[in-house]
Parts: C-alpha cells; sequence; structure tokens
C-alpha cells in the first residue's frame, strides 16, 4: 500500500448536513417522517437518526463530534457502543443522501 492510500484509508470522515430548508419534519410515533426536497424522497426514520440530522449543520463533524453535541442535548450516554452506532447511523444517512460524507 503506498503512503497516500494508507492515508487516505487512516483519515476520519468527517460528515455535513445539507441546508435544514431542504428537509420537512413530521413525528410519526416513534418514527421521524423526513421529506427530502432535492431528491423528493420522504425517508422514516427511527432514533438516532432524528437526533443525529438535529444537532448536525454545514460544517464538517466528526462522528466523535457529533456524538458530544448529541450527550450535550439529548441523554445518551459516551461509550465504545454509542460511537459505534453513531458511526454506523452516519454512513446509512450518508448513504441516502441526507448528509455529505468526507474524508477527513
Amino acid at each position: 500500500m503506498s503512503d497516500q492510500n494508507f492515508r487516505q484509508s487512516t483519515m476520519t470522515p468527517k460528515y455535513r448536513a445539507g441546508p435544514k430548508d431542504d428537509l420537512i419534519w413530521h413525528g410519526l410515533d416513534s418514527m421521524t417522517l423526513l421529506f427530502h426536497r432535492p431528491s423528493g424522497i420522504t425517508h422514516m426514520l427511527a432514533d438516532p437518526a432524528p437526533a443525529l440530522l438535529e444537532v448536525m449543520d454545514s460544517t464538517l463533524l466528526t462522528a466523535g463530534e457529533i456524538a458530544t453535541r448529541l450527550q450535550a442535548r439529548f441523554d445518551v450516554e459516551p461509550g465504545a457502543d454509542t460511537d459505534d452506532i453513531i458511526s454506523a447511523r452516519l454512513e446509512e444517512l450518508a448513504a441516502l443522501g441526507l448528509i455529505a460524507r468526507e474524508a477527513g
């Protein structure tokens, strides 16, 4: 593996939310319906995905920084499991096109 490929593979990804006006929120029992205006798709989200979107903005943030914001705003306990769950949900939101993922 070249030095450049190694550096790229070990960089921490960062995430950025799109404009808040691109999303229309509607609570539905324990789920959240989220209409994404640019794609025209309505997504059905379960916790913690809506909370992740709520604490994000247009600033590039690592999963750890997002976890810190979640802990400050919601009743979220820090820990390895929490970090893994947050990272997995961020990847899912990026795959849906609801947030952007960039190399850190």
